[in-house]
């Protein structure tokens, strides 16, 4: 039986590309004198609307001028963006944009080698970088030849030729040495046009680059905020009054969060984003409670410590709106994560999406009832989703299967990667790789296909398992990956099954053994789920930028020491 879900609603897609939309519009709430980016550090340091788009056609009538970007035509020329977070940061963004060219976003915690491969899979000759990463660029291009372009958001706001001085300044000294974009309003060039690369984490193979278009963008601009647009609506009618919406930029701009929450929201809705340079604990506590932070997304290492550190007091008591995403957020995680942040009603929502779908494709809306049990919310309007089983027959309510979308959101796949592009979409649906499930009419996110722990033709989700793990006082936080199943006999080839084994943070000071960790396990989860690969204790948990548990780096952990002792070790 075919079972796809859908929104009640749908809504119109503008014919428009991304800046025309939110610059030139009247779908942008951003008054001209509205502050959209503003450093953490220091707020004073600000761009309002009317402020970034003279900046970045400035830096855009640069790239053009002094490098030809876009001079040939749109959707060729790549330009990499390696910076970490500063007020400056959406200027060069749109800048590459506006100037005809694709922007390449680096994470800023990338190596020289990981940076340089991605000049190299771009192509381009052109790396913008701030300041503090300008060694490790320097570096990067070594590997992969590419001109520097140094950006700053104090004291001058520029974008400068590395090593040139004032002589290598892209902006002009003119009001008039600036590049407007070519406004596209053909249907078919707006969807297979290309403005953005983002890459895939790499968590379980190397990176590829996702390819975003201006459809994309817009498409998911609208599906994302209309329905909540309406119900604001009526409630300002009413006499309601919403606090100004106020963010704080913790998490990379280089993953689809921080491009659509960071780079383009505040231009779309009007509100303030206070851009951290780089994440850190203590800091991002200080800035939520002195600038007054209304809203947030963030991943679930943060919530997790927000639950769990005794230092967050009233830290968070202006925020009303709080969403998590990137991981599965368990239901207990959202309840004591709540009880530590905001007044009244204030809620951890849950959001689902991939680069590939240019961010969310279930996310909770306005006006509806608060969910905390870790479902990941209803699907958004002009958006389908399928739940389908390995012979893409879709399951039952209450059966797991894997996630099929389909709608203007998604990617028009992978940069020159046709295999990987051909093998992401069946019969016109996009494969994301998450195992999800319908219960009572809520979706909930298992793991993804390529964790799951197959146990003697079970299945095992380590999502489940670490959620129960840091319910317990002493475990901060913790990691569950297979491992081969000791009591089998391998020769050199793969296990035929595998069992979990937990890598733990305690808290500090425990004592807690690896035994207390397995019985904890023991009474709470099904005897095929026990932690049969053993219990490791250690000091951290490896991550990425965006805070992602990096699981494969534990499982090459587990086989090297596997195969350096006897299998009693495990």
């Amino acid at each position: 039986m075919s079972r796809t879900y859908r929104h009640p609603k749908t809504y119109p897609i503008p014919d428009v590309d991304l800046l025309t939309l939110l610059f030139a519009s009247p779908h942008s709430a951003a008054l001209d004198d509205s502050v959209l980016h503003a450093s953490a550090a220091t707020p004073s340091v600000s761009l309002n609307k009317v402020g970034l788009r003279r900046l970045f056609e400035e830096f855009a009538f640069g790239l053009r001028n002094r490098f030809n970007i876009g001079a040939s035509g749109p959707n060729k020329d790549v330009v990499v963006v390696f910076s970490s977070g500063q007020p400056a940061y959406p200027a060069a963004f749109f800048g590459i944009i506006a100037a005809g060219g694709i922007a390449s976003l680096a994470s800023p915690s990338g190596t020289a080698h990981e940076t340089a491969r991605q000049i190299k899979s771009g192509g381009g000759s052109l790396v913008i970088v701030s300041e503090d990463l300008l060694d490790i660029a320097r570096e990067a291009v070594k590997e992969a030849p590419a001109t520097i372009l140094v950006l700053r958001s104090e004291p001058d706001w520029s974008l400068r030729i590395d090593g040139q001085g004032e002589e290598g300044e892209l902006r002009g000294k003119s009001m008039y040495d600036r590049l407007t974009w070519d406004r596209i309003t053909d249907p078919k060039k707006l969807k297979e046009s290309l403005i953005v690369l983002l890459y895939s984490s790499g968590t379980t193979g190397e990176p590829k680059g996702v390819m975003l278009s201006h459809l994309n963008f817009v498409a998911e601009l609208i599906v994302l905020t209309s329905s909540s647009r309406e119900w604001t609506a009526k409630q300002v009618e009413a006499g309601a009054k919403f606090p100004p919406y106020r963010t704080l930029a913790h998490l990379p701009a280089a993953h689809i969060a921080g491009v659509t929450g960071y780079l383009i929201g505040p231009a779309y809705s009007g509100g303030t984003v206070f851009w951290m340079r780089k994440y850190n604990w203590p800091d991002f506590l200080k800035y939520n409670k002195a600038l007054g932070i209304t809203a947030f997304y963030s991943v679930p290492s943060i919530y997790l410590r927000i639950a769990k550190d005794p230092a967050v007091t009233d830290h968070f008591k202006t925020l009303v709106y709080a969403s998590g995403g990137a991981a599965p957020l368990d239901g207990n995680l959202q309840k004591a994560a709540k009880k530590k942040i905001g007044v009244g009603e204030t809620n951890v929502s849950q959001a689902w999406g991939l680069s590939e779908t240019t961010g969310a494709v279930t996310a909770p809306e306005r006006g509806q009832t608060p969910d905390d049990t870790g479902s990941i919310s209803g699907v958004l309007p002009n958006l389908e989703l399928r739940i389908v089983d390995e012979q893409d027959n879709d399951v039952e309510p209450g059966q797991s299967g894997e996630i099929l979308v389909r709608g203007p959101v998604v990617t028009n796949g992978y940069w020159r990667n046709e295999a990987a592009t051909k093998g992401a979409f069946r019969n016109g649906w996009f494969a994301t790789g998450d195992i999800a499930v319908d219960r009572n009419g809520k979706f909930y996110i298992i793991d993804r296909i390529k964790e799951l722990i197959k146990y003697k033709g079970l299945q095992v989700a380590p999502a489940e398992i670490e959620g129960l793990l840091v319910t317990h006082p002493e475990i901060m936080e913790a990691a569950v990956v297979g491992i081969p199943d000791p009591s089998e006999e391998q020769g050199d080839g793969p296990a035929s099954s595998e069992v979990p084994r937990a890598y733990v943070v305690k808290r500090p000071g425990s004592n807690l053994k690896a035994e207390d960790v397995k019985e904890f396990v023991l009474a709470r989860l099904a005897p095929y789920k026990q932690l049969r690969g053993g219990v490791v204790f250690m000091d951290e948990l490896p991550k990425n930028a965006l805070g992602k548990l990096l699981r494969r780096d534990l499982r090459d952990k587990a086989v090297k020491e596997i195969r350096a002792g006897p299998r009693a070790k495990l």
